[in-house]
């Protein structure tokens, strides 16, 4: 099969697939030898490489794989992931919902630099690795304080992550703590970022945000920097230039897939923004430039 030749829709990974009823996490070793397709899940995953080498396309976006790689993609993402020839991933991957995650985590992983991938050092990477068995002890023996103990390990994997930013300046507006509906405004964009393939409306956000939908629309305009539908459109079209970059799947799939409803507004609005049609932005994608097929 070659890359980012799908005959369909990236495969979207539900949480009653992959987890437990009435559990938030889960944890896996793999060992990948082949392609692992295009797809995006409902959840987070967060992979740390302990041995191989290979590549993980992000969003379109290509990054070396090998020892000591740690990744993260969320629910607004999608991605592959294959080794190089020849090799076989070693891959510990722990799957979690939002829920596990403290609302600040939640607002860092959101905003700013969008990199979530890193290299670590033998000493971190060593750290990490235990970090990530310990999540897999607790999760095999359910021990009283178990959901406690595995969000701590968690939140310290994640701030390894996160603190990678610091020698890069954002390239996203943060939320101003100060501005009236911060609160309120997070949550909605918590919500938006999940969802925006789905159809959303300025009335489902100004209901998770708990705010009256007039009240709502200001202080995301003042938050933002952009109205509802605009932030919206622009998530649905960034997220289609990534697919189209990334794979040859028909336009009107991709359409879709984006969450737009009709191909003659989701052209239109395409071009107004990438000063190309859909199909031409594809021409150029990355999958052009493909090497000989990976077969499964």
């Amino acid at each position: 099969m070659e890359r980012g030749s799908l005959s369909q829709q990236p495969k979207r990974l539900l949480k009653e697939q992959y987890m437990e009823v009435r559990r938030s996490f889960n944890i896996f070793q793999q060992q990948v030898s082949g392609l692992v397709p295009l797809h995006w899940h409902e959840f987070y995953e967060m992979c740390l490489i302990t041995d191989g080498g290979g590549t993980h396309v992000l969003n379109g976006a290509s990054h070396r794989l090998q020892r000591g790689s740690l990744f993260l993609s969320t629910p607004a993402d999608f991605h592959e992931v294959y080794p190089d020839e020849g090799s076989v991933l070693h891959i510990y991957n722990v799957i979690f919902s939002d829920e596990m995650l403290v609302e600040e985590l939640r607002e860092l992983l959101l905003y700013g630099n969008a990199a979530r991938m890193t290299e670590l050092g033998e000493d971190t990477l060593d750290w990490v690795e235990r970090e990530y068995q310990l999540i897999e002890r607790e999760t095999r023996e359910k021990k009283t304080g178990q959901h406690l103990i595995v969000k701590g390990a968690l939140e310290r994997i994640l701030i390894v992550l996160l603190r990678q930013r610091e020698a890069t300046p954002y390239t996203t507006q943060r939320l101003d703590e100060g501005t009236a509906g911060h609160t309120g405004v997070a949550k909605a964009l918590v919500l938006i970022h999940h969802h925006f393939r789905e159809p959303l409306s300025l009335l489902d956000a100004a209901r998770e945000a708990q705010l009256a939908p007039g009240y709502f629309s200001e202080c995301f305009h003042r938050t933002t920097g952009s109205t509802f539908q605009h932030y919206l459109q622009n998530l649905r079209l960034g997220f289609a230039a990534s697919l189209l970059h990334a794979s040859k799947l028909p336009i009107t799939e991709i359409c879709h897939a984006s969450g737009f409803r009709t191909l003659t507004h989701f052209e239109r609005v395409f071009k107004a923004k990438y000063s190309r049609t859909p199909r031409e932005y594809q021409q150029s994608g990355r999958w052009k430039n493909e090497a000989a097929p990976l077969q499964l």
